[in-house]
């Protein structure tokens, strides 16, 4: 099935326009748009589709699969839809997920960690617009830390080994800090394809 990306771009805008829901119109999303969304788990009833981040991130995840930019559906997500966004593609390439992860004594929050053939990624998502070298290189030092102490208090886990890896909202000029991987978030479907053909060159716990 063919779908334009125009009209869940223009889907996404909605969520963006309205507080509590979203009355979809049938004169922008055709009965295939609608099945498109319902087989991807959007629940809709009496033509309206409840503005949730869940939802939202459906929506995005299908504009780009539709082969919609990705910056511009990164553009009409925050920060915490950005997190969201990140772990979906994780999770597409069969990765076990955790958003906001803990650790205790010091206290420190991975944004997401993905696990999957006993690799860990201990993921920073950064919705900046814009960055600088020392802002990369202080966001590099905090997640190598979050990264050795993720290992430290998992020792009974079988991880053989943890990746910090930094995801920006936009593309820059950094490409490594310090071995740590600065992934813009439209080439991160491409660095999971890679991640085991490059990961030796990694910085690795």
């Amino acid at each position: 099935m063919k779908i334009n990306p125009n009209s869940l771009i223009k889907l996404l805008n909605e969520f963006n326009s309205n507080i509590n829901k979203i009355r979809i119109k049938y004169s922008f999303l055709t009965l295939d748009v609608l099945d498109f969304l319902s087989e991807r788990g959007i629940v809709i009833k009496d033509k309206i589709v409840e503005a949730s981040s869940y939802n939202k991130i459906i929506v995005a995840l299908a504009a780009v699969e539709c082969g919609a930019d990705i910056l511009t559906v990164c553009k009409l997500i925050d920060w915490k839809d950005f997190e969201l966004f990140a772990s979906g593609i994780l999770k597409f390439h069969n990765y076990v997920v955790y958003k906001n992860y803990r650790i205790r004594n010091p206290t420190r929050q991975i944004d997401v960690v993905g696990i999957r053939l006993q690799n860990a990624l201990v993921v920073d998502c950064k919705h900046w617009k814009r960055t600088t070298y020392s802002e990369m290189l202080r966001a590099v030092d905090k997640q190598k830390e979050r990264g050795i102490l993720f290992m430290e208090k998992n020792k009974s886990i079988r991880i053989e080994y943890s990746y910090p890896i930094v995801i920006t909202f936009l593309p820059n000029e950094f490409r490594y800090v310090n071995q740590v991987p600065i992934v813009p978030i439209s080439s991160l479907n491409s660095f999971l394809i890679d991640f085991d053909n490059y990961k030796q060159n990694f910085f690795r716990i």
